[in-house]
């Protein structure tokens, strides 16, 4: 019993040691941190501790859906409309847009379908670049839209909340532009995988 007790005590100063040596280190950085930073890092290290795939932590999805009697053409092609509505209302443009081979070959010879939309505001990325230079790694913001092997059409996109929060507190001109910039990729995947008008 003794032998339990002395891990236990052993255990117990090491965490204290290391809740100091935080405290030491990065004391004057985590006051300035975002209140959601720890739970979103939590949340996607749950994500990538159970699937193994880091990219599940840091993308959100929506399966299309298809009426009965729309072809997965027509609905991709009312998706791409829908999203390009989207962005527009949040003063966002298509900069870019890829359609993809799989297996070497495009879906009209049978491959599965995979294209990716891009879309940017240049005075909204402007303000975050001025900001940090580093932002330019989530710019232009991106919509996959992917066929699965079963037949299936999903829509996926980062999950900015990461950018938002994941750091020290974004000044609030700043966190404005970024949620309305969320807002209008979430709405475009949403929308645009329900078929919305």
């Amino acid at each position: 019993m003794n032998f339990i007790k002395s891990i236990f005590t052993i255990i117990g100063a090491l965490v204290v040691l290391g809740l100091i040596f935080v405290g030491v280190k990065y004391g004057s950085s985590i006051t300035k941190m975002d209140g959601k930073a720890l739970g979103l890092y939590m949340n996607m290290a749950d994500d990538v501790l159970t699937t193994g795939d880091p990219a599940k932590g840091m993308i959100i999805k929506r399966k299309m859906v298809i009426e009965e009697g729309t072809s997965k053409e027509e609905a991709i092609e009312n998706a791409f409309e829908v999203m390009d509505e989207v962005a527009e209302e949040y003063g966002l443009m298509k900069v870019d847009e890829k359609t993809m081979p799989r297996d070497g070959k495009f879906m009209k010879d049978g491959g599965l379908f995979t294209h990716i939309r891009s879309y940017c505001s240049p005075s909204i990325a402007d303000i975050f670049l001025t900001h940090s230079g580093e932002f330019v790694g989530f710019m232009p913001c991106r919509v996959g839209i992917v066929e699965d092997a079963n037949g299936d059409i999903w829509l996926y996109t980062m999950n900015l909340d990461m950018m938002i929060h994941g750091g020290h507190t974004l000044p609030d001109n700043l966190a404005k532009y970024a949620l309305d910039v969320k807002n209008a990729m979430v709405g475009m995947l949403e929308k645009g995988a329900a078929g919305e008008n």
